[in-house]
């Protein structure tokens, strides 16, 4: 069963589609209509954008809270600390302040790695393949569970954002209404796959 966050995703994607989308997908499209297809573009990208932060971000807020309050292995936890410890080489004088407690502990070792992924949740501008693995793999998702093809699309789609956000516009870059609506689709189709597995590792 999709997630409440994942309906709320697509409530949005379709009230865009309704307000910046002909009714009927088939060309020749006006300009008006080539304008609010690029309008589409930008907001669409936003919903997506906001669905993974949203998600990834409540995955590891909830491994993280239940960890401090019954110290269980999780294996969110593992991957998030995974991803932002560098291992350090048991030297005497390491050894010396680990038992004079001034290093730190597990629980400050889960927060300063919580707190780093807080961090780029925050500072996340896009959805690009990297933007999608940093917010994906540190919380436990396995490669596999990841489509390549959806992957790709989403890299394209978020390429195909940052030219329209970031160029000024030209009559040969007209947006095609049919082919934004096709590909959102199908970003959203991936997306579906992934929600299960937020609740999973949730």
């Amino acid at each position: 069963m999709a997630s409440a966050r994942y309906r709320s995703l697509e409530l949005n994607t379709a009230r865009l589609v309704k307000r910046f989308l002909p009714k009927k997908l088939t060309g020749p499209f006006s300009n008006r209509q080539h304008d609010l297809a690029r309008g589409f573009r930008l907001l669409a990208h936003a919903e997506i954008e906001a669905y993974l932060e949203d998600r990834s971000g409540e995955v590891a807020l909830t491994a993280v809270r239940q960890f401090m309050a019954d110290r269980k292995p999780r294996p969110v936890v593992w991957s998030l600390v995974s991803f932002q410890l560098v291992q350090e080489q048991l030297t005497d004088n390491h050894l010396k302040n680990h038992y004079g407690g001034t290093l730190d502990r597990l629980e400050d070792v889960v927060t300063k790695a919580h707190n780093s992924y807080k961090y780029m949740l925050l500072h996340n501008h896009g959805i690009r393949e990297t933007n999608v693995l940093k917010m994906l793999l540190p919380i436990g998702f396995a490669r596999t569970e990841i489509d390549t093809t959806w992957l790709s699309t989403m890299d394209s789609f978020g390429t195909n954002r940052g030219e329209t956000a970031h160029t000024s516009y030209k009559p040969t870059q007209l947006v095609d209404p049919a082919t934004e609506k096709s590909t959102v689709d199908e970003i959203l189709k991936g997306l579906a796959v992934l929600d299960p597995v937020f609740s999973r590792l949730r």
